[in-house]
């Protein structure tokens, strides 16, 4: 094995400046939506059985936020 090819096996490789490989990035943002779809998956039941029993527009506000969470987390934009 020459100088040459010695010297360029024991450089260390370099990567540039603030490259990631993504999947960190990608794992956050879906852990972050999936908590929003479990917490409409939750309150999401809880809300309807309220509206049924005593009604009232607090009841169908949840229910509405809870079903727009289980459909972001859905969808899931960030992905």
């Amino acid at each position: 094995m020459g100088r040459l090819a010695y010297g360029a096996a024991l450089q260390p490789v370099r990567r540039r400046a603030g490259t990631t490989d993504g999947v960190q990035a990608v794992a956050e943002v879906g852990l972050g939506t999936t908590v929003l779809g479990v917490l409409g998956l939750v309150v999401g039941p809880i809300s309807l059985i309220g509206l049924l029993i005593w009604g009232g527009p607090v009841w169908a506000v949840l229910l509405g936020l809870s079903a727009l969470a289980v459909l972001v987390a859905y969808i899931d934009p960030f992905r």
